[in-house]
């Protein structure tokens, strides 16, 4: 029966903002176990009934098994090889075990290869059956219970090996030793034929095979509840069990195969390895975004000035090449400032470069508030220049905004003995030109260079434009681009 609680509890913790699993992926997986036992009930008087026979159904879906489960392996040995992490590698053991031994389920089940079984006799896939369902029993139960030593996680090659070996020793007994074994089909036992509706694959004593297997599944899955499903994986994988006891109820009472029992016993089949690889899914989906978010976090730290924030001379290299292509292209005007603070050498040697880095830090914090645009932006150029490139903006609005930005940090009024005017002021030199056909945008850099170094000639804390002849040559004087960076 179904209680009021959730069949996986939320008071573990694992919903609380900020863990991985949340409410909505509680909510979800209720819904889908709930659904199966629903299902269940409602199948079960009616599990017997006969469907149609669908060529080629049993080779499609011992194929989809394998790879389904041969991808999820892959993934959770991955994942455990990677994480160093034990409880990965056992589940991943727990999935390459279904992928291997529906190998041989395949070849002993009625059309699953051919029209009849290709080895072993009449009982050997129900053997196999039992042993597919007994065995994940057993590795769920060995990675919910076991201890989980971190950061010891066991080789995968052991693991697969060790599968391997399980997967054929079984194979050897139930397909090549079936003669040895107890009868345990409807139709031996009862010296009759299952057809395609009626009857049950288990007879007699045999009857107690799936119910033991579906007891001890029941306890697997309770165990893996226990964990308290803190990630998508337990989470999920909580369902597949759910849908591994749906699956062995179901194939019971349905009996012969193309049985209604028999064809949801696929489904649920199906469904249990699934679950877990749609949860893994998301998580590498989830991984992904979070490593692009974080690969986007680095490159744009990586572009900026470690002491002001603002871009470096690499990013700015970058935006200004791109910025001018566009204004070139869009036949659009682009504007740089050029900006250096006036007398910093003597403000360093009087105040000290711990109050040096902090007047460039507030001088940077000026221009960023001076430009509001997306497609602006600020970069330091190198010492105590700075660099402004405002695209689509004509020279007249440059000026503008290069005019509040000097007010801006005079009204900061930030005290230099070294000043004329004993405050912090800034020079700053202005290009803005259409790009022509035979410039580059270093050109136009050179030119605003020119302009700093007329307004630095003139008297400092002030804003000029660059001569015509600079941007007509984009070629600055030798006087102009060696002026005393000391002052």
């Amino acid at each position: 029966m179904v209680s009021a609680k959730n069949l996986f509890d939320e008071s573990s913790g694992a919903a609380v903002p900020g863990e991985r699993v949340s409410r909505r992926h509680y909510f979800v997986a209720n819904l889908f176990s709930i659904g199966l036992l629903v299902v269940a009930v409602v199948a079960t008087p009616v599990a017997t009934l006969p469907l149609p026979p669908v060529p080629g159904y049993t080779t499609v879906f011992g194929t989809a098994m394998f790879v389904i489960n041969i991808l999820l392996a892959a993934f959770l040995f991955s994942k455990g090889a990677i994480e160093d992490r034990e409880d990965a590698v056992r589940l991943g053991a727990a999935y390459f075990f279904i992928a291997a031994i529906f190998v041989p389920l395949t070849a002993a089940s009625p059309g699953g290869i051919m029209a009849g079984p290709v080895i072993g006799n009449a009982d050997s896939e129900l053997w196999l059956w039992c042993g597919w369902h007994l065995g994940f029993a057993l590795a769920i139960l060995r990675y919910a219970l076991l201890p989980r030593p971190v950061g010891r996680a066991s080789p995968v090659f052991r693991q697969v090996l060790s599968v391997l070996v399980i997967v054929l020793a079984v194979t050897l007994v139930t397909d090549f030793g079936a003669d040895r074994l107890p009868v345990v089909s409807g139709a031996a036992i009862s010296g009759g034929a299952i057809s395609g509706g009626g009857g049950t694959q288990f007879a007699g004593w045999a009857a107690a095979l799936p119910l033991s297997i579906l007891a001890l599944l029941m306890l697997a899955t309770a165990a893996v509840a226990r964990l308290g499903a803190r990630t998508p994986e337990q989470l999920w994988l909580s369902v597949g069990m759910v849908a591994a006891c749906f699956d062995v109820w179901l194939t019971y009472r349905g009996g012969a195969h193309f049985s209604l029992g028999w064809y949801l016993a696929m489904f649920g089949s199906v469904f249990t390895s699934l679950t877990v690889m749609v949860s893994l899914f998301y998580d590498l989906t989830r991984v992904y975004g979070h490593l692009a978010v974080a690969n986007e976090a680095l490159l744009d730290q990586a572009g900026r000035d470690g002491l002001t924030g603002l871009f470096n001379r690499r990013r700015l290299d970058e935006a200004l090449a791109r910025e001018w292509l566009r204004a070139k292209r869009d036949r659009q005007p682009l504007s740089v400032l050029m900006i250096d603070v006036d007398y910093f050498k003597g403000f360093n040697d009087t105040y000290g470069h711990q109050e040096g880095d902090a007047c460039l830090r507030r001088l940077a914090a000026v221009l960023q508030d001076a430009v509001r645009r997306p497609a602006d932006f600020v970069a330091r150029y190198g010492g105590e220049e700075f660099l402004v490139c405002l695209p689509g903006t004509p020279a007249a609005g440059a000026y503008e905004i290069a005019t509040k930005i000097r007010k801006a940090l005079c009204d900061l009024a930030i005290p230099h003995a070294g000043s004329p005017l004993h405050v912090v002021t800034i020079s700053i030199g202005l290009a803005s030109l259409v790009p022509p056909e035979g410039m580059i945008a270093d050109q136009l850099v050179a030119a605003a260079d020119m302009g700093l170094y007329r307004a630095k000639s003139a008297g400092r804390d002030r804003v000029m434009h660059a001569e015509l002849k600079a941007f007509q040559t984009g070629i600055a004087s030798e006087s102009a681009v060696s002026w005393a960076r000391s002052t």
